[in-house]
């Protein structure tokens, strides 16, 4: 297992981005109008009363018609995804085969949801995985930089006593 540093935290805003990604490469598969309205008719429910005075989010303009917003019962079962998930890992990266199903055969047995949920638990914590480990290399690298300049900087150093 890989540890992480215990500061990471995910906030709300990426985990609704996140799950907005999911839930639309799941639609384009298979129909869940549980999971929520695209962007286009969320923002259509919104002006029904004539103008909207709030701005909509900048990752709802973005993406305006191609996010899905999630369902407040979507939202919930993923924030609680997103706990059990950091429960089960502790803020690790399994290591072996098979991680991200694993990972959601554990989640969707403690979380007793339906199965044909599955491939959504599954997208989930597929980009959360990856996710984690785009974030472990940056870190690597970071510090692999940082113990090479370290080393440099010695080496340069010591050739300077050298030369006074």
């Amino acid at each position: 297992m890989l540890n992480i540093h215990r500061d990471i935290e995910i906030s709300t805003d990426a985990v609704l981005d996140e799950l907005s990604k999911s839930s639309r490469r799941i639609n384009r598969k298979q129909q869940f109008p549980e999971l929520g309205s695209t962007t286009t008719q969320y923002n259509a429910a919104q002006n029904e009363n004539g103008h909207d005075y709030t701005m909509p989010s900048w990752i709802n303009h973005l993406f305006y018609g191609g996010l899905i917003v999630p369902s407040y019962n979507f939202r919930t079962h993923i924030f609680r995804i997103e706990r059990l998930l950091n429960k089960i890992t502790k803020q690790q990266i399994l290591k072996g085969p098979k991680v991200v199903k694993n990972l959601s055969k554990k989640i969707i047995e403690r979380m007793e949801i339906e199965e044909k949920y599955k491939p959504v638990v599954q997208t989930y914590v597929k980009q959360r995985i990856l996710i984690r480990m785009k974030y472990l290399n940056q870190n690597t690298n970071i510090l692999n930089k940082k113990r090479k300049a370290k080393l440099q900087l010695q080496r340069l150093q010591k050739l300077k006593r050298l030369m006074t």
